[in-house]
């Protein structure tokens, strides 16, 4: 009985073993990654919100957001991105179940005069050659 129990357990974990590198393969198979590019003007709001994104802001072009997005396991994900008078507005939210294999990195080029908001969920964010002032609120209880 005892050789019985163990073969179990052991079909158990080769199973949930397999069924772990098939998601691995498929999040990697389904990966999607474009840019877009947002032609802008002073004064300007860009507006990101998400859940398990990485973003990565820089500084860079006077005149145009470049967004370079890498959304892995995309069949997780709804995405979207758009912009009016008063900003660029970017939100990737993961889906209902199978958004838990989900995640994501944006590389943001904003305009020097550009503001940033961030709503992440979690998430973490990487300010490349920061100079001037942050502020950085306490999350709210």
């Amino acid at each position: 009985m005892s050789l019985q129990r163990l073969r179990s357990a052991l079909l158990r974990r080769g199973l949930r073993s397999v069924l772990s590198i098939g998601a691995e393969v498929a999040a990697a198979a389904t990966a999607e990654r474009f840019q877009q590019r947002f032609n802008v003007q002073p004064p300007l709001t860009v507006y990101v919100r998400g859940s398990h994104l990485s973003v990565r802001v820089q500084r860079g072009a006077a005149h145009e957001v470049l967004l370079e997005a890498n959304l892995h396991a995309r069949f997780g994900w709804e995405f979207i991105a758009d912009q009016d008078e008063a900003g660029v507005y970017i939100v990737a939210r993961r889906r209902p179940l199978v958004g838990a294999l989900s995640w994501a990195t944006f590389n943001l080029t904003l305009p020097h005069y550009a503001h940033l908001a961030l709503h992440l969920t979690p998430g973490s964010l990487h300010l490349a050659h920061l100079e001037g002032r942050l502020t950085l609120p306490a999350p709210a209880p």
